[in-house]
């Protein structure tokens, strides 16, 4: 006996009941990783998949007619041309299906002109009748090159720090939700900055810091399936949004066990965390960890060149970078110190840090937050006082600088010394002032007592 001859894939089939295919067609259409895209033989897009409009944010009302190759990557096109040449030359010998290119990488640009990295499977089926197409079945890749290439664009273009965040949260799987990542470059979670892209659903949403606050209070993620733990009108708001719970997940310094951010995620899809899910998110978590040590990193080193290591105040660059920033007229104090070089010659250089740091810190306490108090240099210091410190307000606070200075300061237990200032007060503009402040505080040297 002959054995049966392989089914014909031309032949046809079982008639698929209507309520079946309307279903397949359904899932197809909204598929959560996939676009699925009927192109013909001149590559024109007869038909594209609803799940176009976030996965590639392609609109795919529009799209009908138009060249499926506009939005590839040029350096990409050529190859792709060459690989579907050579599958619509093959001819299957005896074997019951049809050519499939794939998997095929190439990068795609989305209408916010970003490009990513895009996995497709090509199925031929021109000779089929009653397609007369092919079927490109294409995913972001979640997680690639490509992104994580972004985000290093962004660094080296010392992009801001929200932007770079942003570029995180890109990485975040499409067809998981949306995200944000929440960095606290000074260390204070109450000032986060937060990334989140412009087009991102999560931009309703993340600017509410009540979403991390728990998880990063008890250093560790919070993923739960049903919004469990989330004040209720967060979650009113994220389920209008579309999304069915949220996982925050926080970020420690790989050094200490200090907290120095988040990535949130605001699910979209009914799923629990799981190996694959955690590899993405382990990815993303390790980039935006990295961006933030980096300007942790580069804050300190800011810091350390605007402040002086003896007092912790801040330096003469400082100053100038307040003057350089200053829109009118500045109010300046040069505060000098009287009686100074005898504490250092009689009891050494020690004892005069000592005063030195003691004067730093009746200076900071005895003016406005808003005033800016900075190691002039030597004996010297200067208050930049606020844009809205009216002249009288300022010789009054320039008389309580000067007695706070006057108060004796116990530099040991057996040691304690007294020191005076004067103070040169000006107003005028920010090139004139520190000269006409040098100008009042010599003149009131000659007029003693102040």
């Amino acid at each position: 006996m002959n054995p049966a001859p392989d089914p014909d894939p031309a032949a046809d089939g079982p008639v698929v009941p209507a309520a079946i295919a309307e279903r397949l067609v359904r899932a197809v259409d909204r598929s959560p990783t996939s676009v699925f895209t009927l192109v013909d033989a001149d590559l024109r897009i007869v038909w594209m998949s609803r799940s176009a409009a976030w996965i590639a944010g392609s609109d795919p009302t529009s799209r009908a007619g138009a060249s499926a190759l506009e939005r590839i990557h040029p350096d990409d096109a050529e190859r792709l041309l060459y690989g579907l040449a050579q599958i619509r030359a093959a001819t299957p010998i005896d074997v019951p299906t049809v050519p499939v290119v794939g998997p095929i990488r190439y990068r795609l640009q989305r209408t916010d002109g970003r490009w990513v990295v895009v996995e497709a499977l090509v199925h031929n089926l021109l000779d089929d009748p009653q397609v007369a197409g092919m079927l490109v079945e294409s995913r972001p890749v979640d997680g690639g090159l490509d992104g994580v290439g972004h985000v290093v664009d962004l660094l080296v273009d010392e992009a801001p720090l929200h932007d770079v965040l942003a570029g995180c949260a890109r990485l975040v799987p499409r067809h998981l939700g949306s995200a944000a990542v929440v960095a606290f470059v000074d260390g204070d979670p109450a000032a986060p900055v937060v990334g989140v892209p412009d087009d991102s659903p999560a931009c309703s949403l993340a600017g509410d810091d009540r979403w991390w606050r728990g998880a990063v209070a008890a250093g560790g993620a919070h993923a739960p399936g049903d919004f469990a733990g989330f004040p209720d009108d967060l979650v009113d708001k994220a389920r209008l949004e579309g999304f069915r719970t949220a996982w925050m997940l926080p970020l420690g310094e790989q050094a200490s066990a200090e907290v120095v951010g988040c990535v949130a995620v605001w699910v979209r899809i009914d799923v629990q965390p799981d190996m694959a899910l955690d590899d993405s998110l382990r990815q993303v978590r390790r980039l935006a960890s990295l961006v933030i040590a980096e300007e942790r990193r580069r804050l300190a080193l800011r810091r350390q060149a605007v402040t002086d290591p003896l007092t912790g105040l801040q330096n003469r660059s400082a100053l100038r970078r307040r003057l350089d920033d200053a829109p009118a007229a500045v109010t300046l104090a040069i505060v000098d110190l009287d009686d100074f070089k005898p504490v250092n010659d009689t009891h050494g250089h020690d004892a005069g840090d000592v005063v030195l740091q003691a004067v730093a810190t009746r200076l900071t306490e005895t003016v406005r937050a808003d005033d800016l108090v900075v190691r002039f240099g030597g004996d010297e210091f200067a208050v930049v006082f606020a844009d809205d410190t009216t002249p009288g307000r300022a010789a009054r606070l320039a008389d309580r600088i000067a007695t706070a200075i006057s108060a004796p300061i116990a530099v040991t237990p057996a040691l304690t010394v007294t020191v005076t200032a004067c103070v040169g007060l000006a107003t005028a503009p920010a090139d004139l002032v520190v000269r006409e402040a040098d100008d009042a505080l010599y003149r009131a040297k000659r007029t003693r007592p102040r």
